[in-house]
């Protein structure tokens, strides 16, 4: 009865977010292609987007912790509340991806074949103010998964009781009426980590003072990884404001390629959700990375240089002379946009090559850990494979 209660209260997120969704697009509805998003309208879109992404990252929560396949998904993997609270966040980062590709393309089969320059579609304005607040609460969803990580090392040293999500192995091979009890003991601590999640109200996450258990507050969060921080605040709020006002009501085709720069990152969101899962070490990881390295070289490297010869061809310059006179304000916002994909493709290309030209002392020591684990699984027990996470590729979320 209990996990039938938890199953509904599953649902009912799900349909928050999906009611949330259509209620967003029906507001939309009597608009035609080339009108305006206004001030009135932009702040109902960001309203609903909140309920979307916070009611969505619920129910996969939920998912996880309180149906019989999330029972059976974290017991296989082995995972903790932090890791189901990554793969939540990870999910629901390549979804609102998606959807930005979906927009960027509809505008840009809309706008471009018309006028690169005049042509307007309300859908570019109306998805800048709905994703927005994503960039904003994935923020706090990310804090979540730091408290969450933070409070079972405190927990560790303390030498308190870890917030283990996955089951006891020992009891997959016991009989019906050890099994029956085996399921309940599972089902009622798999419903207490859904409690163990932080949250304001249990005191394990603060805005500003410091949280229970030494957890540092959400300002102290921020004020430590400023690069996620940086890029958060430059997509949510100064591209809402270049989208909806700065603009002029030019450029829709070239914001349109803007918005499927985010092509790439449901890749790099499979690439963490892998990672966490143990799978490090399998064919898929590999095969999604080398997609993942090959969209984000074309999404985020290749297209906005293309987007600027595109603008010089229609413009009817040089390259170089149609760049250098475009207004300040739009070369510091491409340098702002573009250095960092640099970067980070950078990051990616070292990962790459270390992947499929592993130096030789390093080769030897995976081969000296493999024999290890060989005579490790032979003893009866299993291994997990490192769940590292690499700051800079996350802040791309």
């Amino acid at each position: 009865m209990v996990e039938k209660l938890d199953t509904r209260s599953c649902v009912f997120s799900l349909l928050y977010s999906v009611g949330s969704f259509a209620v967003a697009c029906a507001s939309l509805s009597t608009l035609n292609p080339s009108d305006r998003i206004s001030v009135q309208k932009g702040a109902l879109l960001i309203s609903f987007g909140f309920v979307y992404f916070v009611a969505l990252t619920e129910f996969l929560n939920k998912l996880l912790l309180r149906t019989p396949f999330g029972h059976s998904f974290v017991k296989r993997y082995r995972l903790r509340v932090s890791d189901v609270l990554d793969i939540t966040n990870k999910l629901v980062s390549a979804v609102q991806a998606a959807f930005s590709c979906i927009a960027g393309l509809f505008v840009c089969r809309w706008s471009c074949p018309r006028n690169f320059l005049h042509a307007s579609h309300f859908l570019s304005e109306s998805y800048a103010w709905f994703a927005a607040s994503y960039f904003f609460y994935d923020l706090w969803s990310m804090y979540k998964i730091y408290a969450a990580e933070a409070a079972i090392k405190i927990k560790v040293k303390l030498g308190l009781q870890s917030s283990a999500v996955a089951g006891d192995n020992n009891n997959v091979g016991a009989g019906s009426n050890g099994g029956t009890a085996a399921n309940g003991a599972l089902a009622e601590k798999t419903l207490q980590a859904l409690d163990d999640i932080p949250s304001v109200g249990q005191g394990t996450l603060s805005f500003v003072n410091p949280c229970k258990l030494g957890i540092p507050s959400f300002a102290k969060y921020l004020s430590t990884h400023p690069l996620m921080v940086f890029h958060h605040l430059f997509i949510g709020s100064y591209g809402l404001v270049v989208i909806s006002y700065l603009r002029g009501g030019l450029g829709d085709c070239v914001f349109s390629f803007m918005f499927m720069m985010e092509l790439s990152t449901p890749f790099v969101s499979f690439r963490s959700i892998l990672s966490v899962m143990g799978l490090k070490q399998s064919k898929l990881y590999v095969i999604n990375g080398l997609v993942m390295l090959v969209t984000f070289f074309w999404c985020r490297v290749f297209l906005m240089p293309y987007v600027c010869y595109y603008y010089s061809q229609v413009v009817n310059k040089p390259f170089f002379e149609a760049v250098w006179n475009l207004p300040w304000g739009c070369k510091a916002s491409i340098l702002a946009l573009f250095l960092p994909q640099l970067y980070w493709f950078r990051l990616m290309v070292r990962g790459a090559m270390k992947v499929f030209f592993p130096p030789k002392n390093k080769r030897n020591t995976k081969l000296a850990a493999n024999s290890c684990a060989n005579e490790v699984s032979t003893n009866g027990e299993t291994m997990k494979a490192s769940q590292s996470k690499d700051s800079e590729v996350r802040s791309l979320m």
